[in-house]
């Protein structure tokens, strides 16, 4: 009797915990349309099919892209695919296409994004609250995210076009994809690092046998500080890639 006592209260205990685990994980689970639209203040739904008589390009291609599981059904029985983040738009379409009539701003991608959004407070960041940039300057949101993930460098260089290779000396980390290293959204550390140095080189590259480590001097036999080794760019200063050194030291 001990024994199967035992046994149906372990029963109890694990079986409650798993369904604990899976409300969980169901209530971290966005399910599909359950986003709230943003107000347009005075305007009403209109439909897809109306936003596609001059946006037809993107609404033909948007039901297989990664934001479309995020569209609402309308009051009136049709979907409201576009207006689910751009807003009620029978103002913008009754004036011809005023974008001041429609909601387009960060304020619609950080409703979901909110990670994100804190991210921008931070130290480091690139300039999307002084209105220099926008979520859209590097992010297609009508766009697939497979599609987008082999353009990363791509994305960074259009701007960053002093570090765009090809490079004699690759660095493969920065050639493979920027965010290997950089966080593209803000971060505590200069230059929106993922992780401060030295521990961010040291990811990769091992000082342990090699001539810091055995000596603390350079190829000349200069010894290297304890400041310089807490700072690998301090020496290794091109660390995109050069095309002078295979140390990227110039």
């Amino acid at each position: 009797m001990k024994t199967t006592s035992r046994f149906t209260v372990n029963g109890l205990i694990f079986g409650g915990t798993a369904i604990w685990g899976l409300a969980l994980v169901g209530c971290m689970m966005v399910a599909p349309g359950t986003n709230n639209p943003p107000l347009v203040a005075g305007a009403n739904y209109i439909g897809s099919a109306q936003c596609a008589m001059c946006h037809d390009d993107v609404v033909a291609e948007f039901h297989d892209r990664t934001h479309s599981h995020l569209v609402n059904a309308g009051a009136g029985g049709f979907e409201l695919g576009c207006e689910s983040c751009h807003g009620a738009g029978s103002l913008h379409a009754d004036s011809g296409g005023d974008p001041s009539l429609i909601v387009s701003s960060m304020q619609t991608c950080v409703s979901c994004h909110q990670d994100v959004q804190a991210r921008f407070s931070m130290a480091y960041r690139h300039p999307l609250n002084e209105g220099m940039m926008t979520c859209a300057t590097c992010h297609e949101p009508h766009g697939d995210k497979q599609s987008s993930l082999t353009s990363v460098n791509q994305s960074c260089t259009s701007c960053h076009q002093n570090l765009r290779g090809p490079h004699v000396f690759e660095h493969p980390p920065a050639a493979e994809n920027c965010t290997n290293c950089h966080n593209p959204h803000g971060s505590p550390i200069r230059s929106m690092l993922t992780m401060s140095q030295p521990m961010l080189c040291l990811q990769c590259h091992s000082i342990t046998n090699n001539r810091h480590g055995l000596t603390g001097a350079n190829t000349l036999g200069t010894p290297i500080s304890a400041a310089a080794l807490r700072n690998c760019t301090s020496c290794h200063s091109q660390v995109h890639g050069s095309s002078a050194d295979q140390h990227m030291r110039y």
